[in-house]
């Protein structure tokens, strides 16, 4: 033990209590201040204190591989931690014989080269810019350790790096890898964890959410997921899932596909083909694909709501007269509640005939054209018979919890890599899986 140094900060320590005794009665915002100052001057000190005292500890006289004498020189770093800006010196020690370098107090620490922050201060800023904008996080995280430290372009390029890290971790992104090896794509399968119990009934919410792109003048689409089996009623007519799991990407349709049948694979407990597996969206190309490429014997269920409000659009387009609006609204959608699809576009047949307006014809050429290409997807009447929701409102509000709220902020413009990145972390943390990962990044 370093005498000098312990007497130094038994001095710091005396010198904070007399402080604190002979301060008058002040405000609670006065005195967290002043308690939050001293906790970080002696936490500094201690730290500093202790990383002198190990580099002493630590220090090699000679090379373990050939016990040459190592030329042991002094360098300086900082790391900015929770506590405090800490600044530190260490010996480089460096062997002539096998011309190899070594800083033994850094790999002791787990510090890397150039890191210049603490685990738990990348952690924390990893977080505020999957949360919030990189400016915003920037002054959140002065806010939160009393000091500037962290730049906003800091906090751009660590989120960016491990969002990276998290899509290659994710198990999509690892069947994608095998996909040129069948065997050991299947071997995948047969090797992961399933779910102790099989579902009788699995949703699977699909929907798209665009952001302005900062590559061109043209919008994106991020697609997201959620999986889910049970729901318990929370209050009238309101339910709450209680078994979800968030999937998404912007840059690779793929691996969110395979991340979608590897959780159905787990709920279904390796069988399928033998649950009720339910792919609900609202009527996009590509959701209509997954279902009849990766999972054939599901059932796709076109969301209610969509539907609902595409016939109301393009019937809006066709009558200015309100009343026969509504009634031809009402008359497409008795047939399509039936489940009656080439009721509804017989109706829209009859319709055409009336006028000769090209944008009108266009309106319902388009409406039947949605209505044909969804048709698999309308058959609400046996769907409320068994107790299947209709609705994929879960889908939209995922799309909001991972991107909306983050990236539709105005004047934002985005990278289709950065976007995922932030995409991905903000998974993790709506999964409750970001400790795991964080844990097995720090091991990396």
């Amino acid at each position: 033990m370093n005498n000098i140094n312990a007497n130094t900060i038994g001095l710091v320590f005396q010198d904070i209590i007399s402080q604190f005794s002979d301060m008058n009665p002040t405000n609670m915002d006065t005195l967290e201040n002043e308690v939050l100052n001293a906790i970080y001057k002696l936490g500094s000190l201690l730290m500093e204190w202790k990383l002198s005292d190990w580099n002493e500890d630590l220090k090699k006289d000679n090379c373990q591989q050939c016990n040459t004498k190592l030329q042991n020189r002094k360098r300086s770093r900082q790391i900015a931690t929770m506590v405090s800006d800490v600044s530190f010196t260490r010996y480089m020690s460096y062997c002539p014989n096998c011309k190899k370098t070594e800083y033994t107090l850094d790999e002791t620490l787990g510090l890397r080269p150039r890191q210049r922050m603490s685990s738990q201060v990348e952690e924390l800023s990893t977080l505020c810019g999957a949360s919030w904008s990189y400016e915003k996080s920037e002054f959140i995280l002065k806010k939160v350790l009393h000091r500037y430290c962290v730049s906003h372009n800091t906090i751009h390029e660590l989120t960016n790096t491990i969002g990276e890290e998290v899509s290659q971790e994710t198990d999509g992104s690892r069947i994608k890898e095998l996909e040129s090896d069948k065997i050991a794509q299947g071997d995948y399968f047969e090797n992961i964890q399933l779910n102790e119990k099989p579902q009788v009934r699995i949703y699977a919410d699909m929907d798209g959410v665009m952001i302005n792109s900062r590559d061109n003048a043209k919008r994106m689409e991020g697609k997201v997921a959620m999986v889910w089996s049970e729901r318990e009623l929370v209050n009238a007519n309101t339910y709450a899932i209680t078994d979800k799991r968030y999937m998404g990407s912007f840059v690779d349709m793929e691996i969110l596909n395979w991340g979608i049948v590897l959780e159905l694979y787990k709920r279904s407990r390796g069988n399928l083909d033998g649950i009720e597996c339910l792919v609900r969206g609202d009527g996009a190309p590509w959701i209509r694909g997954f279902r009849e490429d990766h999972m054939p014997k599901s059932r796709y269920i076109l969301d209610y709501y969509h539907l609902c409000e595409k016939v109301k659009d393009r019937v809006s387009l066709v009558y200015e007269d309100k009343k026969k609006r509504e009634r031809a609204r009402g008359d497409i959608m008795k047939y399509l509640d039936s489940g009656d699809v080439d009721g509804a576009l017989s109706y829209i047949r009859d319709l055409r005939k009336q006028f000769r307006k090209e944008s009108k014809l266009y309106s319902l050429d388009r409406l039947s054209g949605y209505i044909e290409r969804n048709r698999a997807g309308i058959w609400y009447r046996e769907a409320k018979a068994k107790g299947i929701s209709i609705g994929s409102g879960t889908a939209d509000k995922a799309g909001d919890i991972l991107i909306c709220r983050r990236m539709k902020l105005r004047g934002m413009r985005w990278s289709r890599k950065g976007a995922d990145s932030v995409l991905n972390i903000r998974i993790l943390v709506a999964n409750g899986e970001w400790d795991q990962f964080w844990v097995k990044h720090q091991a990396a």
